[in-house]
């Protein structure tokens, strides 16, 4: 496996989409090409009612759960559109892996993974020489969240240990190198 991968992991609610938003920010200023999608939540008076993904490539949204979602596989209060994964999130993760430096994906946790096609997309990036910086589930304990831990060439940082500040400087200072 030739991927160069960069996590950030750790409980919910402790940053993990503000750090992947933050770092794909400050990477715009870099000549990297960048793609794939980041986490949106939905909210309605305040309370998050749905999860919705961006494609980094074309600024268009789309939802992958809702609490009022009637199909699909339940994870907690949300029910998941499988359809909007396999079509949407595949589609620019595919492209983005065909015509980017750098893939981000926010999130690699048990929503996506309910996507037979998502897992096997990553399978795919994981053997090929791609260079990814993703948020991961914690406590999700799949094999390919393991395998991503696991590699050579990942750098996992973990926010119930380390300050957001702290990871974003030592990732973005990484990235950099890494095109230098």
């Amino acid at each position: 496996m030739n991927s160069r991968i960069w996590g950030v992991t750790g409980r919910t609610g402790t940053g993990k989409t503000k750090v992947i938003n933050t770092l794909h920010y400050r990477l715009l200023s870099n000549n990297i090409s960048m793609g794939g999608v980041l986490t949106r939540d939905i909210k309605n008076h305040g309370k998050r009612t749905g999860i919705k993904i961006q494609n980094i490539s074309t600024g268009i949204n789309y939802e992958i759960a809702n609490v009022n979602k009637k199909t699909g596989p339940r994870l907690q209060k949300f029910r998941i559109d499988l359809e909007n994964i396999d079509n949407y999130l595949i589609k620019e993760l595919h492209d983005s892996s065909l015509k980017t430096d750098l893939i981000i994906i926010d999130m690699i946790g048990p929503m996506e993974l309910f996507s037979r096609k998502f897992c096997e997309l990553i399978e795919t990036l994981l053997k090929q020489d791609k260079k990814i910086l993703c948020a991961i589930q914690t406590k999700y304990n799949h094999p390919i969240i393991k395998e991503i831990k696991e590699l050579e060439s990942s750098e996992i940082y973990d926010l119930n240990e380390k300050h957001k500040v702290e990871v974003i400087d030592s990732i973005y200072k990484s990235i950099i190198e890494e095109f230098e």
